[in-house]
């Protein structure tokens, strides 16, 4: 019988030498390989389900084990109004998983002049415009381009007229067909007026509007969801209500609910999600527009469902970018080699960011020390058993020593915060690294909702909590660079 593990509501790893990986519900590509050990061992990170379940079968080589998740939350959907404490949190872990994801995609927007990314990826990240002002998001793009195309088709949707066999008032009769004509003929009677009877009214062909299309079904899928998403935007950024971004986005939402209001008081239905186009839909220009409006949206939900399942794959690539910005924000840091980094249309198990390593090269004048942040390198047997995805590596060019080592680990948690004696517990794996030699090591945890916090040890260890969004980004990144400063730059060499 297989052996049940309770999962804890933090990052989960398996740790295997089974040949091909562990096998996780009958798949084989359910995992991803983080890192390779001594002895053909790898560790895998393991998803989070989207729902909570008490038996995941996961198997590797002859071991079973049965996972236990209900630990963790599951995803909410986007439009929850959380009525308890469970909700609640859950509702905070989805703006979360949105808004590294956010940050991620801030990464593109700088990518537009490749060797400023690091300096424009610091202004937008501690800003006070970029903390007073929403992110960027596909809703404010439909918010901005999309109210005119709208008021347009629901001002005069594209009808049909259907033919149909009524009563008609006689005076009123302007076709028939044969199965009319059938019926008029066994009416008793030998003049129209005779067989229309007391109610002078015949069967006859009647052309009536019919707005329940494709295209109409479609316009109303779209006005639908993007009145959530906008709903959901909104509420996740009640405290920036001055910003222009957010009242449009509002009144863009609130056009979206009017809109969802006219069409269905026409009869109109909703559309699947696996709908084929239809003419009007590839041809014409407006509802061509909310078409692929429409899927942009379903898209964006297909990627928050892959972003939710590999959330601590998304904290680690943040976390990466993160240590870059903090020393990139010290004063008088200079930038000397950087990376070229690929923003990725697809992401990949939670990521999206490609590059090479070193991912930034800094020198710092005044300490005459150079710093390089290497992240997901290939490492050698005793940097490897560290298992850190992020590296530092800092030494003073006057000096002919061997450059010193720190070890991050990003710690994705559900809830997030510090945990007592984690600084103490890093402190003594550092001996562990002398020969290469490894000088300290930091971790990086999500930070909970009472702000930013840290503990340090002997100054070779330090834990830190760090916010995706707001002050509780601006203030981590800060907290963490003077700690690089004071602890690391400083006694480099």
């Amino acid at each position: 019988m297989a052996q049940l593990v309770k999962v804890e509501p933090g990052s989960a790893w398996l740790y295997t030498n089974a040949a091909g990986g562990p096998i996780i519900e009958g798949r084989l590509d359910e995992t991803c390989r983080e890192f390779d050990l001594p002895g053909s061992y790898h560790v895998f990170a393991l998803p989070i389900p989207r729902r909570r379940t008490s038996a995941t079968a996961v198997a590797a080589g002859d071991r079973h084990v049965r996972l236990d998740f209900t630990a963790l939350p599951e995803c909410p959907p986007e439009d929850l109004e959380a009525t308890d404490g469970v909700q609640a949190n859950a509702k905070a872990l989805l703006d979360r998983v949105k808004s590294v994801w956010a940050r991620l995609r801030d990464v593109e927007a700088a990518l537009a002049i490749p060797g400023e990314i690091w300096r424009r990826l610091t202004e937008l990240w501690l800003s006070d415009e970029a903390n007073n002002n929403p992110e960027m998001d596909i809703i404010v793009q439909h918010a901005r381009d999309l109210i005119p195309t709208l008021d347009l088709l629901d001002r005069a949707p594209r009808r049909i007229l259907r033919r149909t066999l009524r009563m008609v008032p006689l005076s009123r009769v302007q076709e028939m067909d044969r199965k009319a004509m059938t019926w008029l003929i066994r009416q008793p009677g030998e003049t129209f007026a005779e067989r229309g009877g007391d109610r002078q009214r015949i069967q006859a062909v009647a052309r009536e509007e019919n707005f329940n299309t494709l295209e109409n079904r479609v316009l109303l899928s779209y006005a639908r969801i993007a009145h959530q998403v906008a709903r959901e935007y909104r509420d996740r950024h009640k405290g920036a209500a001055a910003s222009a971004r957010l009242r449009r986005v509002r009144r863009f939402g609130l056009r979206c609910g009017t809109l969802d209001t006219d069409l269905r008081a026409r009869g109109v239905s909703h559309a699947g999600a696996d709908v084929t186009p239809n003419f009007v839909l590839q041809n014409n220009a407006n509802y061509r527009k909310v078409w692929l409006a429409w899927h942009q949206l379903l898209n964006r939900r297909r990627v928050l469902d892959e972003l939710w399942r590999w959330q601590a794959r998304s904290w680690e690539e943040f976390c990466a970018l993160t240590v870059v910005v903090a020393l990139q924000a010290l004063p008088d840091t200079r930038l000397i080699a950087v990376s070229p980094i690929i923003y990725r249309d697809e992401q990949r198990q939670g990521c999206w960011i490609d590059h090479c390593n070193p991912l930034a090269v800094f020198f710092m004048p005044d300490l005459n020390v150079t710093v390089e942040i290497s992240y997901r390198m290939g490492t050698g047997d005793t940097l490897a058993r560290f298992g850190a995805p992020i590296w530092l590596r800092a030494g003073r060019i006057d000096s002919t020593g061997f450059l010193s080592r720190w070890a991050i680990w990003p710690i994705w948690h559900a809830v997030g915060g510090l945990e007592p004696g984690e600084a103490d517990e890093l402190a003594a794996l550092v001996p562990l690294g002398r020969g290469q030699p490894v000088r300290g090591a930091i971790s990086i945890r999500p930070t909970p909702a009472g702000g930013n916090a840290m503990q340090d040890c002997q100054d070779c260890a330090a834990c830190f909590t760090i916010g995706a969004s707001g002050t509780a980004l601006r203030d981590g990144i800060l907290q963490l660079g003077r700690f690089l400063r004071e602890h690391i730059l400083m006694d480099a060499g």
